[in-house]
């Protein structure tokens, strides 16, 4: 997308002359063809491995496990029986479980959008993505959260407590690895989405 060096309006359409005030854009409409070009070559020695497997497998695959995922959830969460657990723990299970149905039907809109986005080169599908780290990443926080605050009664509770934490610290660990990861991946790559804006 070319930019009138006068009036700065964007005209999608290369043209010699800008639609608006009528201004020269010959030499615009060069530098964002050449820009273009560039980024794409750049784009293409950095290679693009890891954004084909989003899109033609992670993601896909993921918003399969995440559906059925969500489903559990709901079911879990109408069949809830407290008795079963320790009378510390009840409370941390209850937020467990209507946190995972909540959060998993933002997760899943936010991975389709996700998909979508990559498909179509738009950069509303990376934020997706990150988007869904973050929120994976609020529900083990919110759980480390209200687990820290239980006051567990016999030994066999306080090992279910550091249990869970453990393995929801581990889960934030690794949430915050994938989503720097990708943050830094695709920014190196926005020239791909910028093209398309071209």
């Amino acid at each position: 997308m070319a930019v009138c060096p006068v009036c700065k309006r964007e005209n999608p359409v290369p043209s010699t002359h800008c639609p608006a005030c009528g201004a020269s854009m010959t030499e615009e409409v060069k530098k964002a063809a050449e820009y273009a070009q560039q980024n794409r070559q750049n784009v293409g020695l950095m290679g693009m491995k890891w954004y084909k497997f989003l899109k033609y497998f992670s993601l896909p695959a993921s918003l399969l496990v995440n559906g059925v995922g969500l489903y559990d959830s709901i079911g879990n969460l109408q069949s809830l029986d407290l008795s079963a657990y320790y009378e510390s723990l009840q409370q941390a299970v209850k937020v467990e479980a209507t946190a995972a149905v909540g959060l998993g039907v933002v997760v899943l809109v936010l991975l389709a959008v996700a998909l979508w986005g990559l498909i179509k080169k738009k950069w509303i599908g990376v934020q997706a993505l990150l988007g869904g780290y973050i929120v994976n990443a609020l529900l083990g926080l919110v759980m480390v959260v209200v687990l820290a605050g239980v006051q567990p009664a016999t030994e066999a509770e306080a090992l279910i407590k550091s249990t869970f934490i453990t393995q929801y610290t581990s889960s934030l660990i690794g949430i915050a690895v994938m989503f720097v990861l990708n943050r830094v991946y695709f920014n190196k790559r926005k020239a791909m989405f910028d093209a398309q804006k071209m």
